[in-house]
């Protein structure tokens, strides 16, 4: 127990001086840490990387697998004119994400998910929702993080991203954001006229297998390559609670000139 105090108090400190670092947002951030902590989690987590994102200055963010808005939100904070383009097949979570984004007029919101078919596909709710996949859960990640075990399969429309690409303004660099739960190489799949408009790829990747099915890092590795991407390092990594091992990472990838 003592030994978990350190990395409490790490994370602690991280929420209670995030807003300080974005003063004219600082009411709306410190409120929606004690109010609603989730959403403010990528912005926490990513606030080390805001020089990176400002330099970059993307004119359009593509945010496959929204959650509840905080990548869109985390985004906004550090990148006020940037379009954002969010995907999120939940209903529930798109309600919220909805409610969360609401009134931000460079934003846009599609109820579906992501892959290389259209129509409507089994969805693995969990009872975690952030790890909620197309794809069915693997025993480890159960063992690793046993509230996640719970789930239950919904229907979700399914669509490919390039279904949706006379609806955006991509205007270069382009970032997207991949989070879907082990379903990469379907979402790039559906996504091959998109991706010539990218610039940047910041995609959640597993070293070990969560997910039934899923891709491994070499798999994504060689499909980015193909698309004319190199890896350029990872953001933050999600480390087994159970042996200290390293399950996933946030992988970025970023277009050879």
């Amino acid at each position: 127990m003592f030994n978990q105090w350190p990395e409490k108090i790490n994370k602690a400190a991280e929420y209670f001086f995030t807003p300080f670092i974005y003063p004219d947002k600082f009411f709306k951030i410190a409120g929606l840490t004690m109010r609603n902590r989730p959403l403010v989690r990528e912005l926490v987590h990513l606030t080390a990387h805001r020089k990176w994102f400002e330099t970059i200055n993307p004119g359009a963010v593509i945010d496959v697998g929204g959650y509840i808005g905080a990548f869109a939100l985390a985004m906004r904070a550090m990148l006020p004119e940037t379009w954002i383009y969010t995907f999120e097949p939940l209903p529930d979570n798109y309600a919220k994400l909805q409610k969360n984004m609401a009134g931000d007029e460079r934003f846009k919101l599609f109820q579906t998910a992501l892959g290389d078919t259209q129509g409507t596909t089994d969805f693995w709710r969990c009872e975690f929702v952030a790890s909620s996949s197309v794809l069915p859960m693997e025993d480890l990640h159960k063992e690793a993080f046993p509230m996640t075990a719970g789930s239950t399969k919904v229907t979700v429309p399914i669509a490919r991203l390039d279904d949706y690409l006379d609806e955006m303004v991509l205007e270069r660099p382009v970032l997207m954001k991949l989070d879907v739960q082990g379903f990469e190489a379907q979402a790039l799949a559906g996504a091959a006229e998109t991706l010539k408009k990218v610039d940047y790829v910041l995609t959640e990747v597993s070293h070990q297998p969560l997910y039934e099915g899923q891709v491994t890092f070499e798999e994504l590795y060689a499909l980015m390559k193909s698309h004319g991407f190199s890896y350029s390092g990872g953001f933050d990594a999600l480390i087994s609670p159970a042996d200290g091992s390293i399950l996933q990472t946030d992988a970025l990838f970023v277009r050879k000139v």
